[in-house]
């Protein structure tokens, strides 16, 4: 049995829907940050040891022993967030626009002590470019969070589309 139906009597139930709806909040943000194209202050979200995984499969366990869709840490989110930046990236031209939509927040593990948050939800992305096919990508994105400096931050965050193993044009924009 899934551990959320184990636990549906929390001992506070009102402080668990205000963690929850907290969690929901930074995502919401973070997303916003994507659709806005501000690539830059979403990257920041991210620790300095941060990753963002894409698995090509659904039940892919590692991104460093099989090709993943991507398997970004800061270095290379630097280098793609200068090629979406750069004024002839052809590949965006024009750039994408994006809405992320999620629900469905369920948290995994939590340690206050530590200030550390494992946390699953629902997603939808759409994507559209002019005179381009309209994408959507659905999915779950799994997070571990940690604080720092009296805020969240992304330590991992892998992005799990129920297509992940089907053919693709290349994905510029984080799912």
């Amino acid at each position: 049995m899934r551990e959320a139906i184990k636990n549906l009597n929390p001992a506070d139930p009102i402080e668990e829907l205000l963690f929850v709806r907290a969690l929901e909040r930074f995502v919401v943000a973070e997303l916003e940050l994507l659709d806005g194209r501000a690539f830059e202050q979403w990257r920041d979200l991210f620790t300095a040891d941060g990753v963002y995984w894409a698995p090509s499969r659904p039940d892919q366990q590692d991104p460093k022993t099989e090709l993943s869709l991507f398997y970004d840490d800061r270095e290379i989110m630097d280098t793609r967030i200068r090629r979406l930046r750069h004024p002839r990236v052809h590949a965006q031209i024009p750039y994408s626009r994006t809405t992320h939509v999620v629900s469905s927040f369920v948290v995994d593990a939590r340690d206050d002590q530590a200030g550390t948050v494992a946390f699953h939800c629902a997603f939808v992305m759409h994507e559209f470019r002019p005179e381009l096919e309209q994408r959507a990508f659905a999915g779950r994105y799994d997070y571990r969070l940690v604080t720092q400096g009296g805020r969240y931050r992304i330590k991992w965050k892998k992005a799990t589309a129920i297509n992940c193993d089907a053919m693709h044009y290349p994905i510029s924009t984080p799912l």
